[in-house]
């Protein structure tokens, strides 16, 4: 049975990952059948797995014995660290390493280091008025979001985040005080907190953020490493909604950031959607569009991409998600119900064979076997189960007088009867 460090195994527990409810449920196996958990976890490699602060997985491999210290503790001698993706596999069978996809190694490996990281790296949230600093700060080494920002270093065109009263950042630091990750931190109001765009500069520091902004009972967005969809949070991560928030701050200024949610303004207020604004704050020159624009009658923003586009290639929507707002020719439909266009993710709407149709749709109907729509017509409604089939998966039985689900039909003598009337020879 492979054994786990407390570290380790308080990983495991408070860890989303899939991967490592798998190893937690298989060891509860262990208990009740010895050959099924065999089949999922194994010791044929390597055994007493602990973490390592610098994101590794310490292990003992097969052959080495298992040493105490003098105070009980895992002596070193004889152990190895390895790359956690790699190490975690040694533990999984075969079997078991074909469960799961490259995404969700991915998905254990960031949420590894981040708990590797947590006791290495401190949160410190700082005023309005510290900003410009931040964004000049030393920052780590890395490739992440936050070496590539384009307001990094730009202290000249952040007077706007220094004296927006609602306004906060969250920073990493390590160690040595260098910047690992900030998020703006907004009030909106109400008593809540919305940590914006979060910028880190390793992948795993982002579940660090979010795992800060759960423990406060912040809202933040849930596309939190890009800029679109600007008025889509979560609180929890689990419960999404779309909201849209206007936050009142000072916004003559001669130059300007650029705004990654908080994307449009008129005179002293920004908004995450453009309804009713006349500025865009989206250049990294230091300007805002909207001031002296020459050509401002003939374009817009796409409320979907945030992007400006000539009038012609923008749809104004009237229903739906992003109902008031023009977005992009390319992100929308045309509904076959109503002769509307929609925004093409809109809740509302399903496609059926290329064509669009809304939901409610009384020619639309939703076959729960399945878990799919279906135009009304290529359905049938059985009496006996009282619910829609599709034509494809049903027949008429005269004896019942109503389709009967061809999966639970019995052809008998060139007549149909749901299996519950025949009997059956074994």
């Amino acid at each position: 049975m492979v054994t786990f460090s407390k570290s380790f195994r308080d990983f495991l527990r408070h860890s989303n990952s899939r991967i490592a409810y798998f190893i937690l449920r298989a060891e509860q196996y262990e208990y009740w059948d010895y050959k099924s958990y065999k089949l999922m976890v194994t010791d044929a490699e390597i055994n007493y797995l602990t973490l390592r602060g610098d994101g590794t997985i310490s292990y003992l491999p097969k052959g080495k014995p298992h040493l105490l210290t003098d105070d009980g503790q895992w002596a070193r001698e004889g152990r190895q660290n390895g790359a956690a993706g790699k190490t975690i596999k040694k533990i999984l069978t075969k079997r078991a390493q074909k469960l799961f996809s490259d995404s969700e190694y991915e998905s254990f490996v960031n949420q590894y280091k981040s708990a590797c990281d947590a006791e290495n790296k401190e949160f410190v949230l700082r005023p309005n008025v510290d900003i410009p600093d931040v964004y000049c700060m030393k920052r780590e080494r890395g490739s992440g979001t936050l070496e590539d920002s384009c307001m990094n270093g730009d202290r000249d065109y952040l007077d706007l985040y220094k004296c927006c009263p609602k306004l906060q950042i969250l920073t990493l630091v390590n160690g040595c005080g260098e910047l690992c990750g900030r998020a703006l931190v907004w009030d909106i109001g109400g008593g809540e907190v919305l940590m914006d765009r979060v910028y880190v500069n390793q992948d795993h520091y982002y579940d660090l953020f979010l795992a800060y902004a759960k423990d406060k009972g912040w809202l933040r967005k849930v596309e939190y490493k890009s800029y679109r969809d600007k008025d889509y949070y979560t609180k929890d991560g689990v419960t999404n909604f779309y909201r849209t928030i206007t936050i009142d701050t000072p916004t003559t200024f001669e130059a300007y950031p650029y705004i990654d949610t908080f994307t449009y303004g008129g005179d002293g207020f920004l908004k995450n959607v453009c309804n009713g604004t006349m500025y865009e704050y989206c250049q990294t020159g230091g300007t805002r569009d909207g001031d002296e624009d020459e050509d401002d009658e003939e374009y817009g923003y796409c409320e979907h991409s945030g992007n400006r586009y000539h009038d012609e290639d923008l749809r104004y929507i009237e229903r739906g998600r992003y109902s008031g707002s023009c977005i992009h020719s390319d992100y929308t439909v045309y509904c076959e119900t109503d002769g509307h266009t929609y925004y093409e993710s809109c809740d509302y709407l399903v496609e059926i064979s290329d064509s669009w149709y809304r939901k409610d749709d009384e020619d639309v109907c939703y076959v729960e076997d399945d878990q799919e729509y279906y135009l009304l017509e290529d359905c049938k409604y059985s009496e006996f189960h009282d619910e829609y089939i599709h034509s494809s998966n049903c027949s008429y039985s005269s004896h019942h007088e109503t389709y009967i689900k061809d999966c639970e039909a019995y052809n008998v003598a060139g007549e149909i009867f749901h299996e519950s009337v025949v009997n059956k020879v074994d």
